[in-house]
């Protein structure tokens, strides 16, 4: 019997397994080799069978085991085979384009929430080839994880929809339509988190303070302390530095993909400086963790949200944006920008649609490399003084600028050497825009749409097709 019992554990042991992610229905990156990957006994022989070619390895020391497949057109469905001392069958599999989507609740944000509004888009969407994987919420202080915790490769259907991220289905909806291709999310989004909670103990080095409550919340007195029926400090977990780092973004480092869609920024309004330097780490921190060192990151910049105020004023929300515009000096980012597509009353906006057709504009030009392309408003590019006047360069200003809805242009404000903001008057000169004020006889800054919502900020560019193209992103330019 002893025998018995030790000979099924050993074969346990040696057992091949596979990722969650590795599963029934999922999506392959296209044009990329296609890593595939589990655990098995030490030195066992694995095979991997996929679309009519074979590769084999052996189980390393610490028992995993990985292949790389050659890169395949997209298409689908397959079946893939994975032999050791087990058989394993991978039904329905697809071939196309991968996205994580990443952030806080307005990534998190499922059709469900949203199914009055667009209760016909819901009723259509049936489609086979758009398929999304949940990441399930977890966090570990302590061990980095190899798998997730559960989940399932999901097609889109009238009732599976409702589970999408809806900024995601709608990004889908748009790949989809202009590529033809199948199109997988992968949906890690977790409501209330802030940056540094999605950085790695490398990244968080860099960052003194929030290394030290990382180490303090990954401490074994400290998690004793919380009860299981304290429910409001067990949340707090989730909203710590490192804290779902571990869980739901290592164990998708093998998993090759399209690119990064990342929503967030809400829960780091108060610290808008240190996001400065939080974005792009986080940033370099993925692309490291993927082994990508070009991975395409698409990011949404805050939407307005809060009363309207008349007069010039300080903004945590205008200064957030303000670090999500810095962050284009990273290579190969693009940012949506949002400012018209919020709601007062509504920290979680339900147009969904418009956000994820600005996401798929910027991920043109960065991941489909699509030239041509109006992927951005107006991005402030440069500032120059003359005769009490501001006047103020921009790129993505190829075709023009306009004034969106026609009249004259709102949303400037400007200062002078005493840092007090007045309303100034603006208007457009071919592709720049002049600034000025008789208050301010010598300028020396200039902000545009710099409120939580800057209601009435309408700088746009010039679409060459429509004549209506996306609004500028808001901005503080002082003069060096």
């Amino acid at each position: 019997m002893a025998l018995a019992l030790l000979m099924e554990a050993s074969i346990g042991f040696t057992q091949v397994r596979i990722p969650r992610l590795v599963s029934d229905g999922m999506v392959l990156q296209r044009g990329v080799p296609i890593r595939i990957w589990g655990w098995a006994g030490i030195g066992e022989d694995v095979t991997v069978s996929f679309d009519g070619t074979k590769a084999t390895t052996q189980a390393t020391s610490d028992g995993h085991w990985s292949v790389s497949l050659e890169p395949r057109k997209p298409g689908g469905p397959y079946n893939m085979e994975i032999d050791g001392i087990n058989h394993i069958e991978i039904r329905n599999v697809m071939v196309g384009d991968v996205w994580v989507c990443s952030g806080q609740s307005n990534m998190e944000l499922t059709m469900e929430r949203v199914k009055e509004k667009y209760a016909d888009v819901i009723a259509h969407a049936e489609n086979k080839e758009i398929r999304q994987f949940v990441i399930p919420l977890r966090y570990d202080f302590h061990e980095t994880h190899d798998n997730v915790a559960v989940g399932k490769w999901e097609a889109a259907n009238p009732t599976s929809v409702l589970s999408f991220s809806a900024v995601a289905y709608f990004f889908a909806l748009e790949v989809y339509k202009q590529y033809h291709v199948p199109v997988g999310l992968i949906n890690n989004a977790v409501g209330g988190s802030p940056a540094e909670a999605w950085l790695s103990a490398e990244a968080l080095k860099d960052f003194p303070e929030a290394e030290a409550t990382e180490a303090r919340f990954a401490s074994d007195a400290y998690r004793d302390s919380i009860t299981a029926a304290d429910k409001a400090a067990e949340a707090k977990f989730y909203a710590q530095p490192g804290s779902v780092y571990n869980t739901m973004v290592a164990p998708l480092a093998n998993y090759t993909v399209k690119g990064i869609l990342w929503y967030q920024g809400e829960s780091d309004t108060s610290r808008a400086k240190e996001y400065q330097q939080l974005l792009p780490a986080l940033i370099f921190d993925w692309r490291r963790t993927w082994r990508q060192i070009t991975l395409p990151f698409v990011y949404v910049q805050l939407p307005n949200f809060g009363p309207v105020k008349d007069e010039p004023g300080e903004s945590q929300w205008a200064e957030l944006r303000e670090a999500q515009r810095l962050t284009l000096s990273q290579p190969l980012t693009a940012m949506a920008v949002t400012i018209d597509l919020g709601e007062s009353n509504d920290l979680h906006p339900s147009d969904k649609e418009d956000v994820a057709k600005r996401l798929f504009l910027a991920a043109e030009h960065i991941a489909y490399e699509k030239a041509n392309v109006m992927y951005s408003g107006p991005l402030f590019h440069s500032i120059r003084i003359r005769h009490g006047r501001a006047h103020l360069s921009f790129d993505e200003a190829e075709s023009g600028l306009i004034v969106k809805g026609g009249g004259e242009l709102h949303g400037f404000e400007i200062a002078g050497p005493d840092e007090h903001y007045v309303k100034a008057q603006a208007m457009i000169e071919g592709k720049t825009v002049v600034v000025w004020s008789d208050k301010v006889p010598h300028p020396m800054a200039i902000r545009y749409a710099w409120a939580d919502n800057p209601a009435g900020a309408n700088l746009a560019n010039r679409d060459i097709l429509f004549n209506d193209g996306l609004p500028a992103s808001p901005f503080e330019a002082v003069k060096k």
